[in-house]
């Protein structure tokens, strides 16, 4: 006959390394997205910051006052371009040493 002594102490072990590393990823995968949600919102206000700036409703350049605001977010801006009063931005973040990115455009609307 075997000798089982010991084998639910392994098991539990087991199971217990297996939750850890679940929670652990589960908590990177978090991380990542909370960066990601701070990356879309960092865009959106730089852009929307430079277009106002184009369209002369504040003052210095669109691209310089996009990087005010994505500065004071903590990420950081990849990209700038103006076209008219046309502003597009492109920002990176990190979380857990995955870099996330977003873009975001601002301007007027289309004419009709």
């Amino acid at each position: 006959m075997r000798d089982d002594t010991g084998a639910g102490t392994a098991l539990a072990v087991g199971i217990a390394a297996a939750v850890a590393v679940l929670t652990g990823l589960l908590l990177v995968v978090g991380a990542v997205l909370v960066a990601h949600r701070a990356a879309v919102a960092a865009a959106d206000a730089a852009a929307l910051a430079g277009a106002d700036t184009a369209l002369g409703n504040a003052t210095g350049t669109p691209c310089a006052r996009a990087a005010e605001v994505v500065a004071s977010a903590g990420v950081r801006l990849e990209r700038c371009e103006q076209h008219g009063e046309l502003v597009r931005v492109r920002v990176t973040a990190t979380a857990a040493g995955v870099p996330v990115g977003a873009a975001a455009v601002a301007g007027p609307p289309p004419a009709r």
